[in-house]
C-alpha cells in the first residue's frame, strides 16, 4: 500500500468513527430525560420540564414569586392525574405535543430551549389563537366546550395553582376572612364612617 492509500483509508476510518460518535450522541441527547428537582406523578420528565417553563412564562418571578417557586408545575401535574378523565388526559398530552411541534416549526427548537423572549411571544400568539371559553357563574361554566382547548386548560390550572397557594394568599393578596373578627367596642377615630353620626 502506498502513502496516498494509507492516508485515504485513515481519513475514511476517522470520518466513520467521528460520524458514529456524533450520531450516537445526537440520539442520546434526544432520549435523555430532563432533570427535575421533583418527581412527576402523571407527566414524563420532559413533559413536566415543558410545563414548568410554560407556567413560569405565564407567571414569571417579579416582585412576587414565580410559578416554579410556588410549585405550580407540581400542582398542574397532580391536577392532571387526579381530576381529569382518561380522555381529557389524552387530549392534554396531545395538546402539549402539538405545542412542542409548533415551537419546533417556529423557532427550530423545543420550548425549553427557547429564550424567554421567544417563549413569551410564542405563548402570546397561542393565547390569541385559542378560542375563548364560555362565561361561568361562580366558577361553573354554562356550556363548556368539549374538549377544553389545551392552552386554556393549562392557563386555567396555572392561575388556579398560583392564586390558591398559601404564600400568594397570605403575602400578596392580603387575605381577610369574611365576616372577620368581632370587635364589640372599637373606638372611632376622626374620618371613620360610623352608623350614627
Amino acid at each position: 500500500m502506498n502513502r496516498r492509500e494509507i492516508l485515504k483509508s485513515s481519513a475514511l476510518f476517522l470520518g466513520y468513527a467521528v460520524s458514529t460518535t456524533a450520531l450516537s450522541q445526537t440520539f442520546l441527547a434526544c432520549t435523555q430525560e430532563a432533570k427535575l428537582d421533583w418527581k412527576p406523578v402523571f407527566l414524563t420528565n420532559n413533559q413536566a420540564a415543558s410545563i414548568a417553563e410554560i407556567t413560569e412564562t405565564i407567571l414569571p418571578k417579579t416582585k412576587t414569586p414565580g410559578a416554579k417557586e410556588l410549585g405550580v408545575p407540581q400542582f398542574v401535574d397532580k391536577m392532571l392525574k387526579d381530576l381529569l378523565s382518561e380522555e381529557e388526559q389524552k387530549d392534554f398530552v396531545a395538546g402539549l405535543e402539538k405545542l412542542e411541534e409548533e415551537c419546533e416549526k417556529t423557532h427550530g427548537k423545543s420550548f425549553v430551549e427557547c429564550t424567554p423572549q421567544q417563549r413569551e411571544a410564542f405563548l402570546t400568539q397561542l393565547d390569541k389563537e385559542a378560542e375563548a371559553l364560555p362565561p361561568s357563574v361562580w366558577g361553573i361554566r354554562l356550556a363548556p366546550p368539549s374538549p377544553t382547548p389545551f392552552f386554556r386548560r393549562l392557563k386555567e390550572l396555572t392561575l388556579l395553582g398560583y392564586f390558591t397557594s398559601q404564600k400568594i394568599g397570605k403575602d400578596v393578596l392580603g387575605y381577610d376572612p369574611i365576616p372577620g373578627n368581632y370587635i364589640a367596642c372599637m373606638p372611632l377615630t376622626p374620618g371613620m364612617n360610623a352608623w350614627n353620626e
